[in-house]
């Protein structure tokens, strides 16, 4: 499962570079990912991704923040597919119509950050 970490690392950082440098062009992907596919589809990115990373938790260093990554995003999957009082179309609407740039950029530097820890611990 080592190389799930590798590839979760990268795809991380390649993200968030991307979210850096081309804020509106990323913003406008994201968009069209949400709007178009189900939201039903799309909770199973999330909570496939936690269970692969609970999974894979043992090849790194530091395994507890691995498993607290793979936890909330199990979690995430479980609240994209309930969404309860509508929750997940308000804020996916804030994210993708409402940030600024500089906002979208600083979450961008966050994914970047976490992929790098990501890489940089794996044994």
């Amino acid at each position: 499962m080592k190389w799930f970490l590798y590839a979760i690392a990268l795809i991380w950082i390649g993200s968030g570079a991307w979210m850096i440098l081309y804020s509106h062009k990323s913003r406008k992907v994201f968009k069209q990912l949400v709007k178009n596919l189900d939201r039903r589809i799309l909770c199973t990115l999330p909570a496939v991704t936690g269970i692969l990373l609970l999974l894979s938790a043992p090849w790194s260093r530091q395994s507890w923040l691995i498993r607290l990554f793979g936890i909330l995003a199990v979690l995430k999957g479980g609240f994209i597919f309930w969404n309860p009082n509508n929750l997940y179309d308000k804020i996916a609407d804030w994210y993708l119509t409402s940030v600024s740039d500089q906002t979208y950029r600083f979450f961008g530097i966050i994914t970047l950050i976490l992929g790098t820890v990501i890489l940089s611990w794996i044994i």
